[in-house]
């Protein structure tokens, strides 16, 4: 006996094609036939590549899957559009990705996804936001490192519950390195990231970088499978609103492929820096610091890079706490005027402000001592703020202000904030 064929909405069918790569169709009611098995979901849907006119949707489920689609509408329109995308196996799963396109910017968009025709999300909390198209609008946006360890000792939930109870929901986040622990492998990423960030996920794109930890195990094939960002994926870069990130592979004691990646980060601030108004450099490890960790040559040999080329902020985790440095030139040296309030900054000639956010999942539980008095703090006092709590940071950027907000990642409480106005 023949199976039934399953249909989950009625009207219209639409003949697409079996994920090979992307297929959009568009009618007011979608018809999705459903054949033979239904996939199990083993990892809620996540955004990545979230642009003016695109967007990336993946999730995981079982190798019974053979096509998957995404069918979105846009907010408060009835007509709805399906698109398909492609099915890549890894580790004995298969990842469910589709890349959507002709979107409008500055957009949200509800969105469901099936494979092999079965409904398997959707809901409310189920959309996106597409990134606008030009740089007047204001947006603000998350970062933490550190973030997957190993279970139970993570607390990685604690930043994803604050983050998604924010009264001003974040663009994007970035990530700053070691993203999943002990060796980055992708058997971690399940239970040690994407279950406690599913809610935030599900509607806020990520783009993370690679820390020594990732490096542990085969980038290529564990960080590179996971996300979908631009480039060669180790480094890259992408714009939102009048703002430049510039995200780098800080590998471990070394950069990768240096001088191709330093090259390359040259080229992108020389022709980048002078059509925006902030420019933001992340990665894993820090360059000097009064944390435990050690002041690492190979980024404090890119200051010069980043006090010529008008960089304004460079984010990093690696050190398990948040320190908060005064502004670098291009010697790593700080002004120590006593007069300046660091708590605000007018414009920043030749000069950046370096910041440790490296306790996203993870807190050095073996090191409590005030980091303004540590022996690695060689130069004086250096440090503008630093805590040793679980934390993340939450940046707003309205045209020529930019204000950070560094989090407690257990009680909410807002405990650093400083502002530079150009």
């Amino acid at each position: 006996m023949s199976k039934p064929t399953i249909f989950l909405a009625i009207l219209l069918v639409i003949t697409l094609s079996a994920c090979k790569g992307t297929h959009q169709q568009t009618t007011k009611s979608i018809l999705i036939e459903a054949n033979g098995k239904k996939p199990t979901l083993l990892r809620q849907p996540y955004l990545q590549m979230v642009r003016p006119t695109t967007a990336t949707i993946t999730w995981k489920t079982d190798t019974v899957a053979k096509k998957c689609q995404v069918v979105f509408y846009e907010v408060n329109k009835t007509e709805k559009t399906v698109a398909t995308g492609t099915l890549v196996n890894h580790e004995g799963n298969k990842f469910n990705e589709v890349v959507i396109k002709n979107l409008k910017p500055k957009t949200i968009y509800y969105y469901s996804i099936y494979s092999n025709g079965y409904l398997l999300a959707s809901g409310k909390d189920y959309y996106f936001e597409t990134s606008p198209n030009n740089t007047k609008t204001a947006f603000n946006f998350y970062a933490l490192g550190d973030i997957g360890d190993v279970l139970p000792k993570s607390f990685a939930k604690e930043p994803a519950n604050r983050i998604t109870e924010l009264k001003l929901k974040p663009d994007f986040g970035i990530g700053l390195g070691d993203i999943v622990y002990p060796k980055g492998e992708s058997s971690m990423y399940d239970n040690q990231l994407f279950k406690p960030f599913e809610k935030v996920f599900k509607n806020t794109p990520f783009y993370p970088v690679v820390g020594n930890h990732d490096w542990q195990s085969d980038p290529e094939k564990n960080f590179e499978k996971e996300w979908a960002l631009p480039g060669n994926e180790h480094y890259f870069s992408f714009t939102y609103s009048n703002t430049l990130f510039i995200g780098l592979d800080s590998h471990n004691g070394g950069l990768y492929n240096r001088e191709e990646q330093v090259a390359w980060l040259k080229e992108t601030l020389k022709d980048q820096k002078v059509k925006y108004d902030w420019i933001i450099v992340y990665l894993h490890h820090n360059g000097k610091t009064c944390t435990y960790k050690k002041d690492y040559e190979h980024v404090m040999n890119l200051y010069q890079v980043f006090t010529s080329n008008n960089v304004d902020l460079v984010l990093n985790g690696h050190a398990h706490t948040y320190e908060r440095l005064k502004p670098f030139d291009a010697n790593g040296n700080v002004d120590v005027n006593a007069s300046i309030d660091h708590s605000s900054y007018g414009h920043l000639k030749d000069r950046f402000i370096s910041i440790t956010i490296g306790a996203g999942g993870k807190l050095n539980e073996n090191w409590h001592a005030d980091p303004t008095n540590e022996k690695n703090c060689k130069d004086g006092n250096i440090v503008a703020h630093a805590e040793h709590v679980p934390s993340f940071g939450v940046f707003s950027i309205d045209g020529k202000t930019l204000k950070l907000n560094a989090y407690n990642s257990f009680t909410g409480e807002i405990f650093d904030t400083f502002t530079i106005e150009k």
